[in-house]
């Protein structure tokens, strides 16, 4: 009888220190990089002996990725623990609701949103449509594929060596003129063009396409 309480104090104790642990290492990650409430933390490493650190101290040990497996410094006291833990997230996310070819400008109709593992999905998923819509695919993607920022481009509205519109605003004065730009550019970027004159100045593009200069 002795025997299976000192199992099940063991046990229980064993437990309590493991949550213990996961609650800190969730806590340090709130803290540090403002995580998502459903970010599930899973320690990996095999624990020889119950950990618990009233006053821990956590660092990373590798490049962090937010999600996936990464490895984690515990330092408690003169006591030093190497932890290998996985992040766990469960989310909605951004894949192709058909085929979408090469130099499409994406509608809303191109797109669906699926619920998964974020942690198991290429860097730079897109999770949020307004993200997508509006830009340029740079290569064929196919359906119920994931779509990341590395296969989109802004929609340029400015785009290199072009005859465009400049507009140049003063406190007093706005004057129109052509130039021809020099960089592509979307909506708000920053792009150089070159007057008639020679002369290269940087302005804003706005949303027809025209560049507006300040003086």
């Amino acid at each position: 009888m002795k025997i299976i309480i000192y199992f099940f104090l063991f046990f229980f104790s064993f437990k309590v220190n493991a949550i213990s642990l996961t609650d800190q290492l969730n806590s340090f990650f709130k803290k540090e990089f403002y995580f998502r409430k459903n970010v599930n933390i899973i320690i990996r490493t095999p624990l020889k002996k119950n950990i618990f650190c009233k006053k821990p101290y956590f660092s990373i040990l590798n490049n962090f990725h937010y999600l996936g497996l990464t490895d984690i410094l515990l330092v408690c006291g003169k006591t030093h623990h190497f932890l290998k833990i996985e992040l766990q997230e469960k989310g909605e996310y951004i894949v192709a609701n058909r085929k979408i070819p090469r130099g499409t400008k994406i509608q809303e109709s191109d797109l669906k949103v699926l619920i998964g593992r974020l942690d198991k999905l290429p860097d730079n998923t897109y999770l949020n449509k307004k993200d997508v819509i509006n830009k340029v695919n740079i290569r064929d993607i196919f359906p119920l594929q994931p779509i990341t920022s590395f296969m989109t481009r802004p929609f340029w509205l400015v785009k290199f060596n072009q005859q465009i519109t400049i507009i140049i605003c003063s406190k007093y004065l706005t004057v129109s003129s052509q130039a021809k730009s020099l960089s592509n550019g979307a909506e708000n970027d920053n792009v150089r063009v070159k007057t008639k004159t020679g002369k290269i100045i940087t302005g804003i593009v706005n949303k027809m396409g025209q560049v507006v200069i300040s003086i």
